[in-house]
């Protein structure tokens, strides 16, 4: 969805009713998943977006299976938990559109790392995933609740990455 200025307009006035709504005493839970469903809607397929995978992530997405791959929020130091993010901003200052927004964006950026690594609640360094391509590629978009892999596009890119990994530790073995 284009964020024409009403759209804008109307997402501000909705950010401000659910913070009114949780003063009110509105259940947390409930506030932070209906704000951020709208939001998401208007997002579209930059939801939940990734921007690094880790080698064991990648690994699985050659060599194993795309159903074992999760996107996790919060596992990088510059991401925060989908709650907490979401209630820092109903319940912290009040935000012009542009501050939240932002904010929301930033920190809804998300990682790919396998079922395990997800569930064993690891926290990440940057040096130890791998940079994803830049969105403008149109590569690792949302797909209903999980990523988009295509064999002609996401596909290629993480053979090549997997096949340079592969060869550097065969490199370091010789």
């Amino acid at each position: 969805m284009k964020l024409t200025p009403e759209v804008i307009d109307l997402l501000q006035d909705y950010y401000l009713t659910m913070r009114k709504m949780l003063e009110a005493g509105f259940p947390r839970r409930g506030v932070q998943k209906s704000f951020e469903e709208l939001v998401y809607s208007v997002m579209g397929k930059n939801s939940w977006r990734p921007t690094h995978i880790s080698e064991l992530a990648l690994i699985e997405c050659v060599n194993g299976s795309k159903r074992n791959i999760q996107r996790a929020h919060g596992v990088l130091s510059h991401t925060m938990d989908r709650m907490d993010r979401t209630m820092l901003l109903l319940s912290g200052e009040e935000k012009t559109f542009n501050e939240w927004w932002s904010f929301f964006t930033h920190h809804d950026r998300t990682v790919l790392v396998t079922r395990k690594e997800h569930s064993s609640g690891k926290e990440f360094r940057r040096s130890e995933l791998l940079m994803l391509p830049k969105w403008e590629k149109d590569m690792f978009y949302n797909s209903g609740f999980s990523v988009k892999i295509r064999k002609k596009t996401e596909g290629i890119w993480l053979k090549k990455e997997y096949d340079k990994i592969q060869s550097v530790k065969v490199s370091k073995v010789s």
